[in-house]
């Protein structure tokens, strides 16, 4: 009987520490590895039952029981020791990777079996709602000024077109509220929404010649630059408006913020049949990126893995055309932080910067090369 218990032990032994290793193997197989609780349930059973059987092995032996009890327990714990050790070296082997293949079927029974006992599982959030989470916390620590369209990309209309003209605006821009502005951007008299110009053309289609887009223009919203977006859109759902006028700390018009904007700060770009196809970012074939001079320094930190912050500038353009000390010519360059900006293409008559390339200097190159694993 003696030797029928300890055989009997034995095999427990070896099932729990095949158990243990088949765990292993599954954690680490993203595909598999909801069934690694229900084998470490399994395994425990087992253990369990271990410390039966050589409790009851030593039971006719001529000793107290709590001598029985203490080396049942000191057995059960050198086991489950013994088993993790085991699995910890041979789970991510080809040892591990075979016992999870022979045993699947039998796995997937004891999970059926297993799976009413298990704790429920918080479900993990996705990947774009970690990315929606992460953007909801940043979102109260961004300013307008962040957001904003900049004044030189505004689409405007003259005070004194007609709204034949503006019409025109409307649709070869694709927007549908356009800033009246007198003789010069800073003079902003106003918004021109294009349900105002539609309904004319539709009633008084012969008054579209004869009347102006300022006389129709609705009252402008003008917010600072420095106020928080979240405060912008608690503004506009309060004021039930889609656009807004930013301006610096001068009273000079700097851009202007849509709904459309703030939202996009949330869940990312919206494209729409206006959107121009021209991507924001593009990864060139020698490893570097050809970027607009819109893009955010934050973005761009992100991309290469630095943190990039200036008190003075938001964007990339930004950043060139301040370490440069004037407006970028083709081909000029400058080095921050470990990366080469050169400004790919200006655009002369409006002396603005448009695409600039960014690259890793080989000192950047060689320090990061330095922190990565070898085998990499």
């Amino acid at each position: 009987m003696l030797t029928l218990a300890l055989w009997g032990a034995i095999t427990l032994a070896i099932v729990a520490t095949v158990a243990a290793i088949t765990k292993a193997s599954l954690e680490a197989d993203e595909e598999n590895s909801h069934l690694a609780e229900s084998v470490g349930f399994f395994r425990m059973t087992v253990t369990g039952i271990f410390g039966v059987v050589i409790g009851q092995a030593l039971s006719p032996l001529p000793i107290s029981w709590w001598v029985q009890s203490l080396i049942a327990v000191t057995l059960m714990a050198l086991l489950l020791l013994g088993s993790q050790v085991l699995s910890s070296r041979l789970g991510h082997r080809h040892l591990g990777s075979w016992l999870k293949r022979v045993t699947s079927p039998f796995v997937r029974s004891i999970n059926l079996l297993f799976t009413p006992l298990s704790l429920p599982k918080s479900e993990e959030p996705e990947d774009f709602e970690k990315e929606l989470l992460d953007s909801v916390e940043e979102f109260g620590e961004t300013i307008v000024r962040e957001i904003m369209v900049p004044r030189v990309d505004m689409a405007t209309i003259s005070a004194d077109a007609n709204l034949t003209e503006a019409m025109t605006v409307f649709l070869a821009r694709g927007y549908s509220r356009l800033p009246v502005v007198g003789k010069k951007i800073d003079d902003v008299r106003g918004v021109l929404y294009i349900k105002d110009v539609a309904k004319l053309l539709h009633e008084q289609p012969q008054q579209m010649n004869s009347t102006r887009a300022g006389d129709v223009a609705r009252a402008a919203e003008f917010i600072p630059e420095s106020k928080p977006v979240d405060d912008l859109l608690r503004d506009m759902q309060l004021n039930s408006t889609h656009i807004a006028i930013i301006v610096d700390e001068y009273g000079g018009v700097a851009g202007l913020a849509t709904m459309e904007d703030v939202i996009e700060e949330i869940v990312g770009e919206i494209s729409d049949e206006y959107d121009r196809d021209a991507p924001d970012i593009s990864e060139q074939p020698d490893g570097s990126y050809l970027l607009t001079a819109r893009f955010s320094l934050f973005d761009l930190g992100e991309l290469f893995e630095l943190e990039l912050e200036d008190e003075d500038v938001d964007t990339i353009g930004g950043l060139l055309t301040k370490q440069l000390g004037h407006l970028p010519a083709r081909g000029e360059q400058a080095t921050v932080s470990g990366l080469v900006l050169v400004a790919e293409a200006v655009e002369a008559r409006r002396k603005r910067l448009i695409t600039v390339r960014v690259s890793k200097d080989s000192n950047l190159t060689d320090a990061l090369s330095a922190f990565e694993p070898e085998g990499k």
